[in-house]
């Protein structure tokens, strides 16, 4: 029955395990770059620009169209001519009732500047939603990533409050022991059973915390709901360190601010280029039909022959004056382009302070770390060594409470500082351009 009873448990252990996906930090962030929903909109917003381009292009193109058109001219138009060619002063005619034209018509631009700079403006904008979705897939490394520590330095405060709730349990049977044997007040035990509700309620208000989450990090990697999702268990004794090797100036926000400079720029010479001449082509073949009565469409005959019309032509348009309206785009085009230079600059500089703080940060905290880990095993063996002297009886409660809260505040200064280490570490990694390592 016990062998039975065991296998019994082992497979349910098994099961349960099998429930729950343990994912890397890793196998977490190709997922969330592949399934998450927010960088598929900016990966199709990336995909918006290429159309654009391509019909900028077609406008180099012949613009051929086929036409066909039928009148009923029930006033006719009336002609006066100099007549004097037939003898008379006036020569008046009215055309036919009944016209109708087919054809082909084309319209092709030889130059136009302005169709030029717009194809480059749509290059600009195809590269700058391009380096748009780069940049919220480097937002989404970094929220993930961010989430996933949160997640492991919940579950191992939820595994101290645990040890600590199984030390407080040891120590309300030692207390009761020594209570029935006049050897502690009642209060004492009053005490150890406040701190152990109190623990109940901290590990019960860090399990909601951790659920919450859980159900943050499946919403970003676009995980089902209803599943179970585990993560690895923090290596809280370690640091991973990031070579600091400076700036990196390729960052996709600065690369970004860069293209809408020249966005800026090409928007300007954009208008610029209104003031230039247009040449344009155009050609039509056509054929041309008139008669006098509708009825005569159906009859060969002179009243309903079709006589060609084609040709060929160049339009030349040239700008003179426009009520300067180009004049005060170019003057808010400029103020633009000025903004837009600001812009880089104060972000480089911004960049380079971020930097400089994030670098520091790693310092500061993995310091505190060190300091906050020598604390925390300080204050463990402290509190060993009191628990040894109480169950001796020579201290009291109230320094085994006292001891208790300093290694417990031990424990908090040291996850945090360990957390704190990770997010400063990942801001270093961000600005250094390394964020694909956390990839590998």
């Amino acid at each position: 029955m016990i062998r039975l009873l065991f296998i019994f448990v082992l497979v349910v252990c098994v099961q349960t395990a099998g429930a729950q996906e343990l994912l890397t930090l890793q196998q977490c962030l190709k997922m969330g770059i592949e399934r998450n929903l927010s960088l598929k909109m900016s990966f199709n917003d990336s995909r918006k620009a290429q159309p654009n381009l391509s019909e900028n292009r077609a406008k180099l193109l012949p613009q051929i169209n086929a036409v066909a058109n039928g009148n009923d001219n029930f006033t006719p138009t009336t002609s006066v001519t100099d007549g004097r060619a037939f003898g008379k002063s006036y020569n008046v005619t009215k055309t036919l009732q009944y016209n109708a034209a087919v054809g082909l018509q084309l319209q092709m631009p030889l130059y136009n500047q302005q169709l030029y700079t717009s194809i480059d403006v749509a290059k600009l904008m195809n590269n700058i939603n391009r380096l748009s979705y780069y940049k919220a897939r480097e937002d989404l490394i970094v929220q993930i990533s961010k989430i996933y520590y949160l997640i492991q330095n919940t579950t191992e405060q939820i595994s101290i409050i645990n040890d600590n709730i199984r030390r407080f349990e040891e120590l309300r049977a030692i207390t009761r022991a020594f209570h029935e044997n006049g050897m502690a007040l009642e209060v004492d035990l009053k005490r150890v059973g406040v701190k152990l509700e109190n623990l109940h309620v901290q590990v019960a208000n860090a399990q909601a915390m951790l659920a919450e989450q859980y159900n943050m990090l499946k919403y970003v990697l676009d995980y089902p709901a209803e599943k179970e999702l585990k993560v690895v268990e923090k290596e809280v004794e370690s640091l991973d360190a990031t070579v600091a090797n400076g700036l990196n100036m390729n960052l996709y926000e600065l690369q970004l601010l860069q293209e809408k400079e020249k966005l800026s720029a090409k928007q300007k010479k954009l208008i610029k280029d209104g003031y230039l001449p247009m040449l344009n082509l155009s050609a039509n073949w056509m054929y041309t039909a008139f008669t006098d009565k509708f009825s005569n469409w159906w009859h060969a005959g002179e009243s309903n022959h079709w006589y060609k019309s084609n040709g060929i032509g160049i339009s030349l348009r040239i700008p003179v004056f426009d009520g300067f309206e180009k004049r005060s785009k170019l003057r808010k085009a400029q103020i633009v382009l000025e903004n837009a230079k600001i812009s880089y600059q104060n972000t480089l500089r911004n960049m380079q302070t971020q930097y400089m703080n994030a670098v520091n940060d790693v310092e500061n905290n993995r310091r505190n770390y060190i300091k906050q880990r020598e604390n925390y095993r300080l204050a463990e063996d402290i509190y060993g060594v009191t628990m040894d002297r109480y169950r001796e009886g020579i201290v009291s409660m109230v320094e085994v409470l006292q001891d208790e809260m300093s290694m417990s505040d031990a424990q908090n200064n040291y996850l945090t500082a360990h957390y704190n280490y990770q997010v400063s570490n990942l801001a270093v990694l961000k600005l250094t351009g390394q964020l694909d390592t956390l990839l590998q």
